[in-house]
């Protein structure tokens, strides 16, 4: 599987001047540290497109129907934000803190999440294709409804994760921390590794209603 990087040149980039963000605001080409100001920011229907946010602090904001594409951001605090509905596409997450994070009903196409907390992230009903999620921790987040179409987890924890009515078939599980919780028919195929089906065994038991029992 082949993810597509963000077409940013740091070049072309200017320095972007803080302002109040309103509905349906646009960024473009542009660079965003973190003297930007965006915590608790709301505005729906904004775009960012071709430009890089370092260190930026978007948490507790709602930009829901937000559009991201070819960004990158990097040591963002974007947890407990409210972007749902947002559509993603060509970005890259690194090292990202995205806990409490709301995107039910996002779409993500070539979106790479290196080394970020989605802990208690809601994700339901997301739409993911050609997404790889490396070295992040999902624990406990609410994957519910989310369709993963070309999706790798390469080192994660998915402790407590909800995967209820989730559509996992041809996600790339191998090497990573699975202890998921809710429906083990989300788990249909998906691909995993010796070590984790064996771990996985309690939870297939119970989902099939096998009774274990020694002696």
């Amino acid at each position: 599987m082949a993810v597509e990087d963000p077409d940013v040149l740091d070049a072309a980039l200017e320095p972007w001047e803080p302002v109040a963000l309103a509905a349906r605001f646009e960024i473009e080409d542009a660079r965003l540290d973190s003297g930007a100001g965006l915590s608790g920011a709301a505005a729906a229907g904004g775009r960012i497109a071709r430009s890089r946010l370092d260190g930026v602090t978007l948490s507790g904001s709602r930009l829901r129907s937000l559009r991201l594409i070819d960004v990158v951001l990097s040591e963002a605090d974007v947890s407990n934000a409210d972007w749902a509905g947002a559509r993603l596409t060509r970005v890259v997450f690194d090292r990202c803190r995205m806990t409490g994070f709301a995107g039910p009903e996002l779409q993500a196409e070539h979106v790479t999440l290196r080394g970020c907390k989605l802990d208690l992230a809601n994700l339901r009903g997301a739409a993911f294709r050609r997404v790889s999620f490396e070295d992040c921790v999902l624990d406990d987040a609410d994957l519910g409804g989310a369709a993963f179409r070309e999706a790798r987890f390469s080192g994660c924890s998915l402790r407590g994760t909800l995967i209820d009515e989730a559509r996992l078939a041809g996600a790339d599980l191998r090497g990573s921390r699975l202890e998921p919780e809710g429906d083990v028919l989300a788990l249909r195929g998906a691909i995993v590794d010796s070590v984790q089906l064996v771990e996985l065994g309690p939870l297939l038991a119970r989902g099939l209603g096998i009774v274990v029992r020694d002696g």
